[in-house]
């Protein structure tokens, strides 16, 4: 019986909504319930196991007037890590804003498809859970000034997305760690 309620407490009752926009840095558990549950999202599957075909990594900073938002861990892995359902294609492990892109084949993964994974808008407007400010939405890709839509950037490997809203500045760069 403890053990039941040692989990319940662990696990909660069922994946949340994440908070209202603007609420908080933190857009909530990766396993949205308004993003993949298993099913297909954008001819994205979600597998029992990671597939490492096409294995490589990306990464996104959220930057709202300067600060860096969280990116939420266990984004395309329903369930968490006890209850894991399946791992989509694209995915976090953490808050290190670190995208795993881990598919049968090589093929084109975009941002918008994290985004739709996640189950979190990306758009002029919102970004997770953070309205845009009047100041806008400036976005970086190594590095670079991106001035298309943001849910057309493609991930290769090591590819780094700064998406700035509000308040701009020199884009940091990330170092990604060895063996990634």
């Amino acid at each position: 019986m403890l053990a039941s309620i040692i989990a319940f407490a662990a696990l909660g009752t069922a994946p949340a909504n994440s908070p209202t926009p603007g609420s908080t840095n933190d857009p909530g558990i990766g396993d949205t319930s308004s993003g993949g549950q298993g099913q297909d999202v954008d001819g994205i599957k979600c597998d029992t196991g990671e597939q490492l075909a096409y294995h490589v990594h990306a990464h996104l900073l959220i930057l709202l007037d300067g600060k860096p938002q969280t990116v939420s861990s266990k984004i395309g892995i329903p369930g968490g890590p006890l209850l894991q359902k399946c791992i989509y294609w694209l995915h976090t492990h953490d808050t290190s804003g670190i995208i795993h892109i881990e598919s049968p084949t090589k093929r084109t993964y975009t941002l918008g498809q994290f985004f739709d994974i996640w189950g979190q808008p990306l758009n002029r407007i919102d970004v997770a859970t953070h309205p845009v400010p009047g100041a806008g939405l400036t976005v970086f890709v190594d590095g670079v000034q991106y001035d298309g839509d943001p849910r057309d950037i493609e991930f290769k490997a090591h590819t780094q997305v700064v998406l700035e809203l509000g308040q701009v500045g020199p884009p940091p760069s990330f170092t990604f760690p060895g063996g990634l």
